[in-house]
């Protein structure tokens, strides 16, 4: 249960670590867009994803949190902004943690298979660029079905004490619920850890080999 100090206090600290934030993702967006050099590393095009998605985090996002903790209640309380900020919530933690995966996925490829995999357009394109697009429109689809599809609106919607009620496939469907849990949080975060940990073992395998072979 929130208390007005606890909620200050929330409010304190996050707001002095959100204005930071803002001017240091700008620096790195301006760093990444501005050098045509970086545009065209395909190692960075994910991690500028990354920095658009979080960035929208911190201010829509964020923003949202900040003026709950400000105010106790949700101050524009409405059906449609409860949906509008369950999905702004959801869809870009979601993106974020699948963007790592790929980002942690490629790393194998780019740095043991680019000549073979990536060492042409068509091939980029399908390695690279459209899993990149598959995942914003997956997680678009189907967040939107579950914020805004009509059969889903009247489970999103305000209590009398100003708060917004819990998201419905939650409540009415607890099997889209875990599934959104195991499929958007839980399980790319083993993999990103497995992926990470796969990628130091074979770099020290091979420069062990190489060492050896040297020899």
């Amino acid at each position: 249960m929130e208390t007005v100090e606890s909620c200050h206090t929330k409010f304190g600290v996050l707001i002095s670590l959100q204005i930071p934030s803002i001017a240091c993702y700008i620096g790195l967006v301006y760093h990444m867009l501005s050098s045509r050099h970086n545009l065209q590393k395909l190692r960075n095009h994910t991690a500028i994803a990354m920095l658009f998605v979080g960035f929208i985090a911190v201010i829509m996002g964020l923003s949202m949190i900040l003026n709950f903790l400000q105010t106790g209640a949700v101050k524009l309380g409405t059906g449609a902004y409860c949906r509008v900020w369950n999905f702004i919530d959801l869809l870009l933690y979601a993106l974020l943690s699948i963007l790592m995966l790929l980002t942690s996925i490629e790393r194998h490829i780019l740095i043991f298979h680019k000549q073979q995999i990536l060492n042409a357009q068509r091939k980029r394109f399908y390695v690279h660029y459209i899993p990149l697009a598959c995942i914003f429109g997956y997680l678009i689809f189907f967040l939107y079905l579950n914020r805004f599809h009509p059969s889903m609106r009247k489970s999103i919607r305000l209590q009398s004490s100003g708060l917004c009620w819990s998201i419905c496939f939650v409540i009415d469907t607890p099997v889209l619920g875990v599934f959104d849990q195991l499929d958007h949080t839980i399980v790319p975060s083993i993999l990103i850890f497995i992926a990470n940990i796969c990628l130091l073992l074979r770099a020290l395998w091979q420069k062990h080999y190489h060492m050896r072979q040297a020899i």
